[in-house]
């Protein structure tokens, strides 16, 4: 009982210090990324359409920019995008993760690994997520990534320290998040359509300095 009583009042001191960290370091941002300027149409014969988030999700998202599209190719393959920028991760209410939130929308986690996607930048981690809908049906494959000033992670537990490290170096907090979704069936596809859109992607995240 004791050790836990230690324990416990430990993690709320480090909550403490963790707080009052981030409150004397914050640097606010300057500019927003252009996220509608991705391009609607991809080499190999992609084309999207934007589709708007509910008023719900905005609202539980609570992000400063979002953009959701769903990419088709004539072959009848297709991809969903889901990109959502945070001008400043707060302390206690930090980006949602799919972890937390996808088996809360109908969907069952049948498994989340390491994967790497060979982006602009070169071979990258990236999460993936193998996905199913409750009840049965057709399996999904999610990938996605985070991206702040300190660079790409995946996991929750690395951008809360992320956060912190920007913050003690009086970088801003903001942070990207990228989605991608398709069929286990196009797995090809979806790599393709990550690959092909990566540049223009990096190229509008520099202009705001989050490289």
């Amino acid at each position: 009982m004791a050790l836990r009583l230690l324990i416990a009042a430990a993690v709320v001191a480090l909550g403490g210090v963790y707080a009052r960290t981030l409150a004397g370091h914050r640097v606010a941002v300057t500019a927003m990324p252009a996220l509608s300027r991705l391009p609607a149409t991809v080499e190999g014969g992609w084309s999207a359409e934007d589709v708007p988030i509910s008023e719900r999700v905005a609202g539980v998202l609570d992000a400063d920019a979002t953009l959701q599209r769903l990419y088709r190719h004539p072959s009848g393959a297709q991809v969903w995008l889901f990109v959502a920028y945070f001008a400043e991760q707060a302390v206690n209410s930090q980006i949602h993760s799919p972890r937390h939130c996808v088996p809360g929308s109908g969907w069952n986690v049948l498994s989340v690994t390491d994967d790497r996607a060979e982006l602009s930048r070169g071979p990258t981690q990236v999460a993936r997520m193998r996905l199913q809908r409750s009840g049965g049906g057709d399996e999904q494959e999610m990938f996605y990534w985070f991206r702040t000033r300190g660079g790409t992670v995946t996991g929750e537990y690395a951008l809360k320290w992320d956060l912190l490290r920007n913050a003690v170096a009086r970088r801003p907090t903001d942070a990207l998040f990228v989605r991608y979704v398709a069929p286990s069936s196009e797995d090809a596809a979806v790599r393709q359509v990550m690959r092909s859109l990566d540049p223009y992607l990096e190229s509008l995240l520099a202009e705001v300095g989050l490289q």
